[in-house]
């Protein structure tokens, strides 16, 4: 089944979103682990965008296809319980087999914050 999943997570401890070699942390690095841990079996995860490195998120969509029989609740706890404190999913739900969050999404929305100050 292909679900749609909203992410929030600070990015300070992270190399960027995207997946990159082995050892160098990412966002969806952390989210396929986590959904391997709970699945047994290796699952790629697909976002609607990526971030850079140290930046933070509040509902960036991913998607992503999984053999799952104990309700879509039970999976929405599973998941978050083998994520790092720093990445949370904060809503899931199953989407349309073709769903695409890039391809499909409608709109998205920057904000940039940055502290200037002689101390952070």
């Amino acid at each position: 089944m292909r679900y749609r999943a909203t992410l929030a997570y600070d990015g300070s401890g992270f190399q960027g979103y995207q997946r990159q070699r082995d050892g160098i942390p990412t966002v969806q690095g952390a989210v396929e682990a986590a959904l391997c841990t709970i699945t047994g079996n290796p699952v790629t995860v697909y976002a609607a965008g990526r971030t850079d490195t140290g930046v933070h998120a509040t509902g960036q969509v991913i998607v992503f296809d999984v053999d799952w029989r104990h309700g879509d609740v039970a999976l929405y706890r599973a998941i978050n319980r083998n994520l790092p404190n720093a990445v949370a999913i904060t809503a899931l739900a199953p989407t349309r087999p073709d769903f695409h969050p890039r391809f499909d999404a409608v709109r998205r929305a920057y904000r940039y914050t940055l502290l200037l100050a002689e101390y952070p």
